[in-house]
């Protein structure tokens, strides 16, 4: 009888034990995280931004967190590129949780106000079966609150499409991919329905309007701004696309990196450019722009991807150097990286998510923490960030070689070329002043004022002359005269104003409104229907997304 009552205390002594273990694992997995210093696995893709010298990090499911293992918990990370750190360091991520209203997406666009003030959340598919809340999030980063933001319109959200923030313009731009069951409940089937148009939207006002796209139907690829001309430019390079813009299993064509597309923003105009050299064609990479004020040149640099064909996983770092739309290859990355995204903070590419292989489960592999850096000037990656490399120079051969060539053989256009060739003389004007340029605009506006204020002066001084001989006069005659009528100046006096040709401003003057897109630009743009039809998502044959 004890022996009984013994075994049957130490099984339920194992009981109470094994079950408090269980619970105490499952409330470390549940746990909300503040850093990563737990681990990390994968993340693909992120919506990446970088705001007051911090890099934001959106889209970071909880299930792919060792020390979590909540798929519902959506976390926002962000690195603080005040100071250098280690790139392994997950102490160094701080996590939040992003609000449980906001629906748990993958794949979006992470955009900031001019002022960086605001982060806003836009496109993207669900990562879970739940319904869609359509509309646009904004974050306030000095309220760290979430709520959502006026707009003009019912946005439409695409995936598998590529954006640009241009805050100096208040403006983000999101050109091509697709709407499907993920990001839409109006379709219930495996139909795609794919942009015909570029979506911008005014970080400012909320207005959300469609801009012509010839480039459209098109998914994945990379869009880019080039601060050159009125407004800018953005380039389009890469993606596939597909046979139809409303269908089931379009087949996909693979676009030529023999030719860029160039958008000049205030003309609203869209170029076919050819480019030389030679650069691996790829998909699912990303790109980013640095300058080399020596040269006048920007290089689009594009990381990693794969191969749309063989699915295979590549290394290979290329830049386009603009204006002579030039490929050159650099070194690679250490290892291979698709489904990324980028953001350059000086002359450091940070590299956030991704893939290590075309996959879908765990054969995507793991890595060791979200971010990596290419340094685009030394071409290795770091182990860590250093906030005091800032200045980017190419390379004394790529240098050279720009300068012997420093423009393409041929031009898609003459207002193209005109847009790069004017560029070269402000920015030369601009890094070398004379004292002439510097004050061209001040001795224009001043002249007419100054060349009035010597004529009004003389006339002022013959009237007083005038006025002063008659009363001597009239005082000297016994008998009263009439006086004669003094002529009276039958021109006008204008303030001289600024020529509007023939002359180059190297700055916009402070009462230049250039912070609003003009309302009388040449572009074709159109307000969002509220009813536009949805679209799909890219299965695992297609794109590959998770």
């Amino acid at each position: 009888m004890t022996t009984v009552c013994l075994v049957s205390l130490l099984a339920l002594l194992t009981t109470a034990t094994s079950a408090q273990t269980a619970n105490t694992t499952f409330s470390k997995r549940g746990s909300v995280l503040t850093d990563l210093s737990g681990g990390f696995c994968r993340s693909y893709q992120f919506g990446v931004n970088i705001a007051n010298d911090v890099l934001y990090m959106v889209d970071l499911d909880g299930g792919l967190v060792p020390d979590d293992g909540n798929s519902s918990h959506n976390y926002m990370l962000q690195l603080d590129l005040g100071e250098s750190f280690s790139m392994n360091d997950g102490a160094n991520y701080k996590m939040s949780l992003v609000d449980a209203q906001i629906p748990v997406l993958k794949d979006q666009a992470l955009w900031s106000s001019r002022d960086n003030s605001s982060l806003f959340l836009y496109g993207g598919r669900r990562a879970s079966n739940i319904s869609l809340d359509e509309r646009v999030w904004r974050y306030g980063v000095q309220e760290g609150r979430w709520e959502v933001q006026e707009t003009s319109a019912v946005p439409v959200r695409y995936d598998g499409g590529v954006n640009i923030n241009v805050p100096e313009l208040q403006s983000a731009y999101w050109l091509g991919g697709y709407q499907d069951s993920s990001t839409i409940t109006a379709i219930t089937d495996s139909r795609r329905v794919y942009a015909t148009s570029m979506v911008e939207f005014n970080t400012t006002t909320g207005e959300i309007a469609e801009i012509d796209a010839p480039v459209t139907p098109v998914q994945d690829g990379a869009l880019v701004y080039i601060p050159v001309g009125e407004q800018g430019l953005l380039v389009f390079l890469g993606g596939e696309t597909p046979s139809m813009v409303n269908g089931t299993n379009a087949t996909m064509a693979v676009n030529s990196w023999d030719y860029v597309q160039v958008y000049d923003i205030a003309s609203g105009s869209w170029y076919n450019q050819s480019t030389t050299g030679s650069v691996a064609s790829r998909t699912q990479f990303c790109a980013t722009v640095q300058h080399d004020p020596s040269s006048a040149s920007y290089q689009i640099y594009v990381l990693g991807g794969a191969d749309y064909h063989s699915q295979d996983v590549i290394t290979d770092v290329d830049y386009l150097s603009i204006p002579s739309f030039k490929w050159y290859n650099a070194a690679g990355l250490s290892e291979g990286r698709m489904t990324l995204s980028c953001q350059a903070y000086g002359r450091q590419i940070f590299g956030v998510g991704g893939r290590l292989a075309w996959a879908d489960d765990s054969d995507a592999g793991c890595y060791t923490m979200p971010a990596f850096i290419y340094d685009a000037q030394s071409e290795v990656v770091r182990s860590g960030f250093d906030p005091g490399l800032m200045t980017y120079s190419l390379s004394s051969a790529t240098a050279a070689d720009i300068k012997a060539s420093p423009y393409p053989s041929s031009w898609a256009s003459p207002a193209l070329k005109e847009l790069f060739v004017s560029q070269t003389n402000i920015t030369s004007a601009t890094a070398s002043p004379s004292p002439t340029s510097s004050s061209r605009d001040g001795s224009q506006s001043h002249a007419g004022a100054i060349a009035g204020g010597v004529v009004g002066g003389v006339i002022g001084l013959a009237l007083l002359l005038a006025l002063g001989y008659l009363f001597l006069r009239r005082r000297r005659r016994a008998v009263p005269q009439t006086e004669e009528s003094l002529p009276v100046a039958t021109g006008s006096w204008e303030k001289a104003e600024l020529p509007t040709s023939g002359h180059t401003v190297s700055e916009v003057s402070g009462e230049a409104a250039a912070s609003e897109l003009e309302s009388e630009q040449l572009m074709t743009r159109y307000e969002l229907a509220s009813d536009n039809e949805p679209v799909h998502e890219l299965d695992a044959q297609g794109t590959g997304r998770r």
